[in-house]
């Protein structure tokens, strides 16, 4: 099951037991109810931390959808030990969960973008209705000192 050489997969590949031993660094995986939990059973264990591995599926990339067994840690100790459970897509498929998830990673990045952008121009209108209600109000004091005058000039005339 180890993946060819082609570098939309995970870059190192190992032949243990028949099975594809990947160490990963671009993955990601989400939790899916169907494949999740700790794997028990298995007679493999994270080399890294010396425990059973977890069940999980990527996210991104090439891989995904494609169920591995893992390091049982969560980030920032997970070691990035990977024993795929699934064959590697075929090539198309793979360039096109690529591409999807390309296009996924610069929506996000626009979304994000947009939001700091709405945060800053959130703080611009703050502050450009204190500036307002600032003039409002010495608009007042304006009015009311000419009020004030011409009440003055009224009564000495």
């Amino acid at each position: 099951m180890a993946s060819s050489g082609s570098s939309i997969f995970s870059p190192v590949v190992a032949e243990v037991d028949g099975v594809g031993i990947v160490e990963h660094d671009s993955e990601f995986y989400l939790p899916d109810e169907s494949y999740c939990g700790l794997e028990h059973s298995s007679k493999h264990r994270c080399p890294g931390h010396d425990r059973v591995p977890a069940r999980r599926v990527t996210w991104g990339g090439a891989n995904t959808g494609r169920r591995f067994l893992g390091c049982p840690l969560d980030l920032p100790d997970e070691c990035h030990w990977v024993v795929w459970v699934d064959p590697p897509p075929p090539l198309h498929a793979a360039l096109a969960f690529e591409d999807l998830h390309a296009e996924l990673e610069q929506s996000w990045i626009r979304r994000h973008k947009m939001q700091k952008q709405n945060m800053e121009l959130s703080k611009k209108n703050l502050a450009l209705k204190k500036k307002l209600r600032e003039r409002d109000e010495m608009l007042l004091v304006l009015a009311l000192l000419f009020v004030g005058m011409c009440v003055v000039v009224f009564l000495v005339l």
